[in-house]
């Protein structure tokens, strides 16, 4: 299992409904693009920053830790303009 937590830091939002749209494209983009499972799990009463967490599914390790690169590569790449901090794991069950 692959387990990414994304900050994201939202200087210019200036209400709660700028960062949910922020958090809803981040989520929904990883659901569609990878199926992979989303949550805000921290920062939720604060306009400027939110954590957000993907987790995904692999059958091997390497596979796994591809995974866990192509979620940060995605984000990277189509919100690159927001101020993302990456902590990603690959937990074996």
């Amino acid at each position: 299992m692959v387990l990414l937590t994304v900050t994201v830091r939202l200087q210019g939002a200036r209400t709660m409904k700028d960062k949910r749209t922020v958090v809803r494209s981040l989520k929904d983009g990883m659901r569609y693009r990878f199926g992979a499972a989303a949550a805000e799990v921290d920062g939720l009463e604060e306009r400027t920053r939110a954590v957000v967490a993907f987790a995904g599914l692999a059958n091997a390790r390497p596979r796994a830790d591809a995974l866990l690169s192509k979620f940060e590569n995605h984000l990277e790449r189509r919100f690159g303009d927001l101020d993302l901090t990456f902590e990603g794991e690959v937990l074996e069950l």
